[in-house]
């Protein structure tokens, strides 16, 4: 699948920008953003054991989810596998040492095969 040509995940691109900035966060380059969508679809795929086609990169209403968990990502840049983080005073802490919390991977809900 060409996720770099694709207008819906580019969208998906344009989210995650737009949310960081809303929230006042440390911005990156697009490639940063674009890497970090592209991890979290990959991680939506394995979860919902889904297969994308150029018209259907993912499943719409599974948008949300694959923003927040690129945005998890990155909010963890400097701190991967840690469930804690303390530096110049500020302690961070995570779910968990991945890269995506459960709260959310959890709610990516497998589909389904048929019985042969």
């Amino acid at each position: 699948m060409d996720f770099e040509n694709n207008s819906k995940v580019q969208a998906l691109v344009t989210k995650l920008s737009t949310k960081i900035n809303s929230l006042g966060l440390k911005s990156y380059d697009t490639s940063v953003y674009q890497q970090e969508i592209y991890n979290a679809l990959l991680e939506y795929y394995n979860d919902r054991h889904y297969t994308p086609t150029n018209d259907k990169p993912f499943e719409d209403i599974y948008s949300g989810i694959i923003v927040q968990l690129a945005l998890y990502a990155i909010s963890k840049f400097g701190a991967e596998g840690e469930n804690y983080h303390s530096e110049g005073g500020l302690i961070r802490t995570y779910e968990n040492g991945s890269d995506y919390p459960a709260s959310l991977t959890k709610k990516i809900i497998p589909l389904a095969k048929g019985v042969g």
